[in-house]
């Protein structure tokens, strides 16, 4: 029995001591209380093969000593590895110091047992057919060292089955493992630790190779394969996984939908997806990724296909796996951006900036030929689409847009360019321009869920290409020129781009090139026109601008403020004549004549590029004079506009001081829901309103029923354009109360209006 126990012994010895190597590989915030307890496991087996073989009593006696001492600091580190391992409170009942205390005592209570025997004893026995053994026999002293050992056993099971409960099934067994060994350990101990040979050292042994394997090596494969498993299913890829035969051994949802029995996906040659995975599981000699074309019905999936091929430590194939992600939606989104960078969303022809670059690319690989540019352009299309909507709008653009790429046009390249523009690129031999224009005005409403009938009319611009160098876009800003000559006339329909056309744009280039100079170099110029009672005595007078050219001389207003109007710099225009009369009549107030007024205009585009009401107010607070004398002349026209905003921004302007007047009333829509609802100062009246009138005998009635009641409703009225003296004597019979025209005076610059009026009043 010596001789088995020592051979079982020696193998725990070896293994203890391989796992002790194994702990110093390992990265575990556990790995220093694993070797303390391993190196114990070892000196408990190793010293309990000293007492099987040594025969003197003295020597057995200390090695028996040496065992107890061991087991207490075993059951110690157990203790400590039980509260850390399982994370548990149970140190917060245990007082360390004090069971530091208690094993040193008992330590040196064994120690002296040696000399003292107060403890235990030995005597010799014969056991298992004769062989020597030493059996012990204990005192009362004993159990003292015992109930330590019980108290440390007790601490330490506590808290590894409570854990053990505690916890997650999977990692149950390694903490159940511990425990029950450790209560094998206690009651092999109970019945043989006096008996001849301590059966419960085996326990320690598998204790100690327990503690390595549970902590350092055990991994919870049920655990792990359940969380593949989870993770697989949830990853937002499809996963196939093939045996070594190609079949299909694992597939997570989304593969398995792609997989489908019912209506699997098939490439174009009609293979179904679970075919063709083993064709290239059996064909592929090396892992790939690439995207293929599949179908389901008549709809298409494109997926990016990742291949896996899986082979052993020595090359031998075991299987594969795919990794496919559904690249479909993605590459829809990015052909449709693609789409639109390029084309028109409504009516899916270019857009204008894939027009101009298709028209130059044939342009620059055509240049023998003869080409045109022809725009087409929907008349009050605006108007179109606030009477019928946006939808019956749209159905027009697209009737317009299947006009223009229809076949029998023989366009090259068409598109729509701006909002109801659309243009062609065609050769000149193959357009026929009246059969072109007579189908544009084919274009049909049709769907407009309304029973108002609206006649659509379509103008043509057409520009011939003569100059091949020229920008696309600059050819089809000339064709739409073409169309503003014909616009509002009912009669045509196509317009050509000439020789006068371009003489305005390079008149108007010229105009725009020299504004920077003209406002720098002072060469606008304000002049004024007076403004006189029925008795020719002075008032004030209106800012009227020109245009002194250093080179081509007095520019006519009529001839740069339509241009500047296009553009938006009528705004500078205006700023600037409004601080040049600002500054006159601050040099006036200096000179005691704070009883004239100048008449300064405002744009109708001055409303929505410029802050009105804090340029005025800066204005004459800059030049310190009283807004009383700065009058505002505000159009019909732009108050119509957005009457709700020019009516806040009207009495705004009153309340500080200034005096507002609505101009050119009776050129443009006025009517009398407007007269009732505005609150101006003055109201100005062109005599346009007159000599425009086919009968002019019901014209003069209603003028004077306009006097009569804007005087009525507190509005002085300022008649402009007077030219006669009958003029004059007539509208005094009405009671207009100041007149302004050539009758007076043309407008003169300020030195001449200076000395032909202030002379007058001294």
């Amino acid at each position: 029995m010596k001789f088995f126990m020592g051979i079982l012994l020696a193998v725990a010895l070896v293994v203890m001591a391989f796992c002790m190597a194994a702990t110093h590989f390992k990265k575990h915030n556990l790995k220093r209380l694993i070797q303390i307890m391993l190196s114990i496991a070892i000196l408990i087996v190793f010293n309990y093969e000293i007492v099987l073989f040594l025969k003197n009593e003295q020597g057995n006696l200390l090695a028996h000593s040496v065992y107890f001492i061991a087991t207490d600091w075993m059951l110690y580190y157990m203790l400590q590895f039980s509260i850390e391992y399982s994370g548990s409170n149970f140190d917060q009942f245990v007082k360390r110091k004090l069971m530091l205390l208690l094993l040193f005592a008992d330590g040196v209570s064994l120690l002296l047992n040696t000399k003292f025997c107060h403890l235990f004893r030995l005597h010799p026995v014969t056991r298992y057919h004769g062989e020597h053994f030493y059996a012990m026999e204990t005192t009362p002293f004993f159990y003292v060292h015992y109930c330590i050992i019980i108290m440390l056993v007790t601490f330490c099971l506590t808290s590894l089955f409570y854990r053990a409960f505690h916890m997650p099934r999977f990692y149950r067994t390694k903490y159940l493992t511990i425990a029950i060994i450790m209560v094998i350990i206690v009651i092999a101990n109970i019945f043989s630790f006096k008996q001849a040979i301590d059966f419960s050292i085996i326990g320690y042994a598998l204790e100690g190779i327990a503690l390595y394997q549970c902590v350092l090596i055990f991994t919870p494969q049920r655990l792990l394969q359940k969380t593949l498993m989870v993770i697989s299913q949830d990853m937002p890829v499809g996963l196939i996984v093939l045996d070594i035969e190609g079949e299909v051994l694992y597939s997570n949802c989304l593969a398995r939908d792609l997989l489908n029995a019912d209506s699997p996906l098939s490439n174009k040659h009609g293979v179904p997806f679970r075919e063709w995975c083993r064709e290239q599981y059996f064909s592929k000699a090396e892992n790939t990724t690439q995207d293929y074309t599949f179908y389901r019905h008549a709809e298409k999936t494109i997926l990016n296909i990742q291949f896996e091929i899986l082979r052993d430590a020595r090359g031998k194939l075991q299987g594969g796996y795919f990794v496919i992600y559904d690249r479909t939606e993605e590459i829809n989104k990015m052909q449709e951006e693609r789409f639109l960078a390029t084309h028109d969303s409504l009516t899916g022809l270019y857009n204008k900036n894939q027009f101009c670059r298709k028209t130059r690319d044939y342009i620059d690989n055509h240049q023998d030929e003869t080409l045109l540019i022809v725009c087409s352009n929907i008349k009050d299309f605006k108007m179109i689409n606030d009477l019928f909507g946006d939808k019956a709008g749209d159905l027009i653009l697209k009737s317009s847009a299947d006009m223009v790429k229809s076949p029998e046009n023989n366009a090259l390249v068409y598109g729509r360019l701006s909002n109801d523009i659309f243009a062609l690129l065609i050769r000149k031999v193959d357009f026929n321009e009246d059969r072109f224009a007579s189908r544009m005005q084919e274009v049909s409403p049709a769907g407009m869920e309304t029973e108002i009938s609206y006649p659509l009319i379509n103008y043509i611009g057409i520009y011939e290409i003569t100059d091949p160098t020229v920008p696309v876009s600059v050819m089809c800003d000339r064709a739409k020129l073409a169309i503003s000559k014909i616009k509002g006339d009912y009669h045509k329909r196509t317009a050509h781009y000439d020789e006068e056309l371009r003489e305005n744009i390079r008149c108007e280039t010229e105009l725009i090139r020299d504004f920077n100079n003209a406002i720098d170099q002072k060469q606008l110029k304000m002049y004024l026109q007076p403004q006189v009672s029925s008795d020719g005595r002075m008032l004030g007078a209106e800012a009227l601008v020109r245009w002194e050219h250093p080179v081509k001389g007095l520019i006519p207003p009529a001839q740069f403020l339509p241009v500047f109007e296009k553009n938006g710099l009528i705004s500078d225009v205006d700023k600037y004549m409004w601080e040049t009369a600002c500054a006159q009549l601050r040099d006036w107030k200096e000179q005691g004549r704070e009883d004239l007024y100048i008449s300064v205009n405002i744009s109708p585009r001055d409303f929505y590029l410029l802050n009105i009401y804090q340029i005025f107010t800066e204005l004459v607070e800059k030049y310190e004079i009283n807004p009383r004398n700065l009058k505002l002349e505000i159009t019909e026209t732009a108050i119509i506009m957005d009457f709700d905003r020019q009516m806040e921004l009207i009495s705004k302007l009153r309340s500080y001081g200034f005096s507002v007047e609505m101009d050119d009333f009776g050129s443009g829509n006025s009517s009398l829901n407007l007269l009732k609802d505005i609150y101006v100062d003055v109201l100005k009246i062109d005599m346009v309103f007159l000599q425009a009138a086919q009968d002019e005998e019901r014209s003069r009635k209603i003028l004077r029923m306009i006097i009569s009641l804007s005087k009525q409703l507190g509005m002085p009225v300022i008649t402009e354009g007077v030219e006669t003296i009958e003029q004059l004597r007539f509208l005094d019979q009405m009671g207009c109360d100041m007149f302004q025209g050539y009758y007076f005076a043309r407008p003169m610059p300020v030195e001449q209006f200076e000395r032909l009026y202030f002379e007058q009043s001294r």
